[in-house]
C-alpha cells in the first residue's frame, strides 16, 4: 500500500523542524543555549528533508510548502526577538522580516503563474536570481550565512555564549579610540580573548549581505512578472 503523503518521511521531519523552532523561540528570552541548539537543530532538519525527499522519491507539494513556509517563520520569529533584544535596532530587523516575506512570496506567486513547481526554480528575469537558485551550494552557503548571523547576534546578547572565548590569553588589547567609538567591542573582544560568536558573525556578514541582494533582486523580478502577467490580461 502506498504510504500517506501526510507519512512522508521528509513531511515528518518538516513537522519536527517546526516544533524544534516554535519551542526554540519560546524559551529564547531564559535559555539562550538551549535555544540555539533547538533553533540549530531546525536548521538541520531543513537539510535533511530535501535530501530524504530526493533519496526516497518522496517529493510532494505538501512538503515543499511546509518547507518554504517553516522558512519564513522561523526566520521571522528569529527577527522578531533579535528586535526584543536590540530595539535601538528595530527597523533594521522589520525591514528585514519584511523583505524576506515580501520577495519569497512574490517569487512564489510568479513561479506559479509561468508554470513552475516550486519558488527554486529558475524562470527568473533577473540572472543574478537564476544564478542564485541555480548553484545550490551557493545558495545554501547564503541561507547559512545568514541563519549564523542571526544566531549568534542574539547569542551576544547573553553574557553566557557571549563568554565563549577564542584566541584567550593573547593579550589583546583594543585602541582606545576604538572602544570610545563602538563601546560595546569591549564586550567580545579584550585581553580575555575574541568572542566565538563575534567571529561567526563577521565570517557570516559577506554571504547575509549577499543573501538579502538576491531577495531584493528576487522580489523586483516577480514582480516585473506579475505586472507583464496583469498587462498580458488587460491586451
Amino acid at each position: 500500500m502506498a504510504t500517506s503523503i501526510w507519512l512522508y518521511v521528509p513531511n515528518l521531519i518538516g513537522y519536527a523542524r517546526i516544533v524544534f523552532a516554535m519551542y526554540a523561540l519560546s524559551i529564547s528570552l531564559r535559555s539562550p543555549v538551549l535555544c540555539i541548539v533547538l533553533y540549530f537543530a531546525s536548521f538541520v532538519c531543513d537539510e535533511l528533508d530535501g535530501r530524504f525527499a530526493r533519496l526516497l522519491n518522496q517529493t510532494s507539494t505538501l512538503g515543499a510548502v511546509i518547507d518554504m513556509v517553516t522558512d519564513r517563520m522561523a526566520t521571522t520569529g528569529l527577527l522578531l526577538i533579535l528586535a526584543v533584544l536590540y530595539p535601538d535596532l528595530l527597523l533594521l530587523f522589520l525591514a528585514l522580516i519584511f523583505l524576506d516575506i515580501f520577495s519569497h512570496w512574490f517569487q512564489m506567486y510568479a513561479t506559479l503563474l509561468v508554470g513552475a513547481v516550486t519558488h527554486k526554480d529558475t524562470a527568473s528575469a533577473s540572472w543574478l536570481v537564476r544564478k542564485y537558485y541555480q548553484h545550490r551550494f551557493f545558495m545554501g552557503f547564503c541561507c547559512v550565512c545568514c541563519e549564523v548571523l542571526y544566531l549568534a547576534a542574539y547569542g551576544l546578547a547573553f553574557p553566557g555564549p557571549r563568554s565563549w572565548r577564542v584566541l584567550s590569553g593573547v593579550g589583546l588589547t583594543l585602541p582606545p579610540q576604538l572602544t570610545q567609538l563602538l563601546p560595546g567591542l569591549q564586550l567580545v573582544a579584550g585581553p580575555q580573548g575574541v568572542s566565538v560568536l563575534a567571529v561567526l558573525a563577521l565570517i557570516a556578514l559577506p554571504g547575509s549581505i549577499i543573501k538579502q541582494i538576491c531577495n531584493w533582486a528576487q522580489l523586483r523580478a516577480s514582480a516585473t512578472v506579475l505586472v507583464a502577467h496583469d498587462m498580458r490580461k488587460r491586451a
